[in-house]
């Protein structure tokens, strides 16, 4: 997957670090289940292919672990076995 400088920019960084203070710095789908698990990810829950205008909104943001991240963003590791859902 080729990079997107998008993730470089001193906006994004800022908006990744709102995000990640927000939630404690802990994986939000982590916590649904009672795992308190450090979140290194800030996922838009809305794209921002679709929605641009939410780029940098922290309330389209949500905090994640890298197993969790994966799990939702398939392209970025393994995906799911089929028949799992996240």
């Amino acid at each position: 997957m080729p990079h997107d400088p998008h993730y470089d920019s001193a906006r994004h960084k800022a908006w990744r670090e709102k995000v990640l203070r927000k939630s404690g710095y802990l994986c939000e789908e982590c916590k649904r289940y009672g795992r308190m698990v450090s979140a290194s990810h800030a996922h838009h829950i809305k794209p921002r292919s679709t929605y641009p205008e939410l780029a940098f909104d922290v309330g389209n943001g949500m905090a994640l672990c890298t197993r969790c991240h994966n799990k939702i963003e398939p392209r970025y590791g393994t995906p799911p076995p089929l028949g799992r859902r996240f």
